[in-house]
């Protein structure tokens, strides 16, 4: 937000056109769906992007990667990487071009690009987590980059599939022309384009995205039972059973810890229950009447980081 619509209840309204056979209709609207998110990358591809809901939020992730690097730029033990992880389920691209935007932060989104090809990068997840050095050239002393790994559980709009693989491509699908929107084979045609996990139950469509989700579960998974892992959680409802089932058994591990920003005072309770058998999660929300939206959280982060000097 505000560039892009929450998306609700889609999850619970697409299960319930399937359930009741209207899986044209499910389809129609999922296509809407995803229409409106591939208008946002057309327009930051297009760029520059000078004011609007667009700019806004983009500048609201240029402030949430930057914080972010600052922390860990700010990190002094060698023994603790200068890394973190986002885990997304969004299709969209603001991560990637907020990083872009700001210049001298490293992503990591695990396409391989050592090939030196121009497009069409191969998925290569076993680069997650590698750590990034840097040496200077008098006293060949050697210091840790920061880091950002981003990890987009349920894909993104420049993921197509090709041959058997899965690749990052600058391409992207094409809009429905007005006149195919009310073809039930076109609507179906354009959403098997897309290597997107759909939010309803019929996720997958083909064995690779099925196999690359559980792949992407895993690290979640993974990351989470890590000691002292810490995962702030943002703006997700924790809707997916999947990713609710892995985050409650990553809990075991009596070192990690979940703390949820809730958006609004009521759903503050939503979560309380979610999580109620978990000693280590703590749920952030405002005050009834308020909203703690993107500009808040960074607020909340920023206050972390360490005081400049002559600030």
């Amino acid at each position: 937000m505000p560039a892009i619509s929450i998306a609700g209840d889609i999850e619970k309204t697409l299960n319930g056109l399937i359930e009741l056979e209207e899986e044209v209709l499910a389809n129609s609207v999922m296509a809407g769906f995803i229409e409106a998110i591939t208008s946002t990358y057309q327009t930051l591809k297009q760029g520059p992007i000078v004011d609007g809901p667009i700019k806004a939020t983009l500048d609201n992730y240029k402030s949430f990667v930057s914080i972010i690097d600052q922390i860990l730029f700010a990190r002094k033990n060698e023994i603790l990487p200068r890394q973190a992880s986002i885990f997304s389920t969004n299709y969209d691209m603001f991560i990637e071009f907020a990083v872009k935007e700001c210049g001298n932060i490293i992503m990591n989104d695990g396409f391989d690009r050592a090939s030196g090809q121009p497009d069409d990068f191969l998925f290569a997840p076993e680069q997650y987590f590698d750590r990034t050095y840097r040496t200077s050239s008098l006293y060949a002393r050697r210091v840790e980059i920061p880091t950002l790994n981003l990890i987009k559980l349920h894909g993104s709009l420049n993921w197509v599939r090709k041959e058997s693989n899965l690749v990052c491509s600058a391409a992207v699908v094409q809009p429905l022309p007005e006149a195919d929107k009310a073809d039930p084979a076109k609507i179906s045609q354009y959403l098997s384009q897309h290597f997107l996990i759909m939010p309803n139950f019929k996720k997958f469509h083909e064995t690779l995205m099925e196999r690359i989700y559980y792949d992407l579960l895993r690290i979640f998974s993974k990351a989470m039972e890590q000691e002292n892992a810490v995962l702030l959680a943002f703006g997700f409802s924790f809707g997916d059973e999947h990713i609710l089932d892995i985050t409650r058994r990553a809990l075991r591990n009596p070192t990690s810890q979940l703390i949820i920003f809730a958006y609004s005072h009521d759903s503050i309770a939503v979560f309380e229950a979610k999580f109620a058998k978990h000693r280590n999660v703590s749920v952030i929300g405002p005050a009834a009447g308020n909203n703690l939206n993107f500009q808040r959280l960074n607020k909340i982060l920023g206050a972390v980081l360490p005081e400049m000097k002559n600030d």
